[in-house]
């Protein structure tokens, strides 16, 4: 604490208000007569000023006051009290003591003249203040803006109208008129935008020097991002490049931001130049990208077609099982002919789309626990297959077809149920071509047919002779497919012993399934081809024999071979 008289004072306080850097603020408090204790809103005066100060102060000058009742050196020994008790209550709450000249003065200043008895018993406390054109930093979040004082001169900080603001999500994006390409139209991701503006009473401000920003990181850290600034393109921002790259994403506290040097207002940005034209995704921030094949949710085939699987499509956890996916391109999965006249069940039946699809490959996804028990996906959840680009690059609309496999261990095909890839995902559309699927876990993959195939003529005509209601089922080697013979019918009268035979490319590629049943329940059958029965040209005929009927205990009893 200095103790300084009345001789010197002027010129101290002189040289505080000849420094160009210095702002004052001053105050009053006032005592009782004859007293030198505080008063309790003294206190709150004090306190509010420090308060309104804090940061700013350079230093505290405390001059102590009397009025003129009393001698001079009575008078200056209580000025010098009401100074200290000022002082002392400074300290108390935390002025540093280095910082606080002490004056008084007795009844030499009578500010308020000989009539102002109480208004003379004061303490006036002047405070000398940093330049109010400090460094500001503005915060929204994770948004940092840094703006040193002088950045906008000759405004003042203080005075200007700060807009800042960050975009987080897409329809914040959208919502601002944003467009994620650039000036050409080239498409870009982007993983941070902000906005920053300075205006003076509604008019613009430039920057004379850079603001120090920190841009959060929407995504996770990646490479390849450079810094952009927005451009206004018919109402729409749109982006030019800066040449500057992003560099690397820093951890700041639970924020991920890019922090660089920008001396523009507007809108600046760190994007990254999409992919590919398959990557049409709305989503600002890239969309959703290829799957690690090391994910727990992930398995592959040798030809790397993956599977990603939903929680809880088994009953027991991924992680406790075997999962195979298996390209199936020898249709393994399938009836063959044999096995479809075995079955008795016709191609339809198992595979209504077969005349609307061109199939490539069956997808086989076999799961099993650890007791090598099978397990079934729940057909209620939806399971995403993913085929790389090269393996359907000759298909112009590739579409899966669902399948579940029957009790007799085969599987059908949903004919009702195509489904189309999922485009505009995100940058997994580049190097995949992407299904969301019912999790049964049977998939086939071809083009669809969008114009039905013309209706084959019946042409022909089978006459089994002596064997009366029978079942004929007509299979065709050339394509694997299998129908049930109508029985003909002449002028509305039914032959039973004549089926309705359609007209085939190859009539020799025909195999024919015979059974009867008896009244008694005796079973025959009989496998044929077109080309070991009896043809009447005339009448388009074909004619089987009794004799080449054998007979069986059981129908899965029957040995075929001209089928194969």
């Amino acid at each position: 604490m200095k103790k300084l008289y009345l001789s010197c004072m002027f010129a101290l306080l002189c040289i505080g208000v000849s420094s160009a850097q210095e702002l004052k603020d001053s105050f009053e408090v006032f005592f009782e007569f004859n007293k030198a204790v505080l008063r309790p809103n003294s206190k709150t005066t004090v306190d509010s000023f420090l308060n309104a100060s804090k940061g700013r102060r350079l230093k505290v000058r405390v001059a102590g006051h009397t009025c003129d009742i009393g001698s001079d050196n009575y008078n200056m020994g209580l000025s010098e009290k009401r100074a200290i008790a000022a002082f002392d209550y400074l300290k108390s709450v935390g002025e540093p003591e280095d910082k606080i000249d002490l004056f008084f003065y007795g009844e030499k200043e009578l500010k308020y003249g000989t009539g102002g008895k109480e208004e003379n018993r004061r303490v006036f406390v002047l405070f000398a203040l940093e330049d109010d054109d400090r460094d500001t930093l503005l915060k929204s979040g994770c948004l940092e803006i840094f703006v040193e004082k002088g950045t906008f001169k000759p405004n003042k900080n203080k005075n200007i109208q700060f807009e800042y603001k960050t975009f987080t999500t897409a329809n914040a994006i959208k919502s601002a008129n944003i467009k994620m390409e650039d000036i050409n139209g080239k498409k870009y991701y982007t993983n941070g935008v902000a906005y920053f503006n300075a205006k003076f009473n509604g008019a613009q401000l430039e920057p004379g020097k850079s603001v120090k920003l920190k841009l959060p990181a929407v995504g996770a850290a990646e490479d390849g991002f450079m810094l952009f600034t927005g451009v206004d393109q018919g109402g729409k921002i749109v982006w030019k490049p800066t040449g500057r790259p992003c560099a690397a994403v820093e951890k700041n506290g639970n924020c991920n931001t890019y922090n660089f040097d920008w001396q523009q207002v507007g809108y600046c940005a760190c994007l990254k130049p999409r992919d590919c034209e398959e990557d049409c995704s709305d989503n600002p921030f890239g969309g959703e990208k290829a799957p690690s094949l090391t994910a727990a949710d992930i398995r592959y085939s040798g030809a790397k077609t993956i599977a990603k699987f939903p929680e809880g499509v088994y009953k027991s956890a991924l992680s406790d099982m075997k999962v195979d996916v298996i390209d199936d391109t020898k249709f393994e999965e399938d009836l063959d002919l044999c096995e479809q006249l075995m079955f008795g069940v016709v191609t339809e039946d198992w595979f209504p789309s077969y005349r609307s699809i061109k199939a490539k490959q069956n997808i086989i996804i076999k799961a099993a626990d650890n007791s090598g028990n099978a397990q079934n996906g729940d057909n209620n959840k939806t399971l995403r297959v993913l085929l790389p680009r090269d393996k359907v690059k000759d298909m112009a609309n590739p579409i899966l077809l669902p399948g579940s496999r029957v009790a007799k261990g085969y599987i059908k095909w949903d004919g009702s149920s195509k489904f189309e890839q999922t485009k505009c995902l995100g940058s997994i559309n580049c190097e995949y071509v992407v299904f969301d699927v019912p999790a049964t876990g049977n998939y086939k993959l071809g083009e669809w047919a969008e114009t039905p195939a013309e209706p084959i003529k019946e042409t022909y005509i089978l006459k089994t002779r002596v064997v009366k209601n029978s079942i004929v089922l007509v299979g065709n080697k050339s394509d694997n497919y299998v129908y049930k013979a109508k029985q003909n019918n002449v002028k509305g009268k039914t032959r039973e012993k004549e089926y309705m035979l359609r007209e085939a490319k190859d009539m020799s590629q025909l195999v024919l399934l015979v059974k009867n049943e008896s009244k008694k329940g005796a079973k025959t059958y009989a496998e044929v081809t077109l080309k070991d029965l009896t043809f009447k040209s005339k009448k388009k005929m074909y004619v089987m024999r009794k004799k080449v009927l054998k007979k069986v205990k059981d129908y899965n009893e029957m040995q075929l071979s001209k089928c194969k």
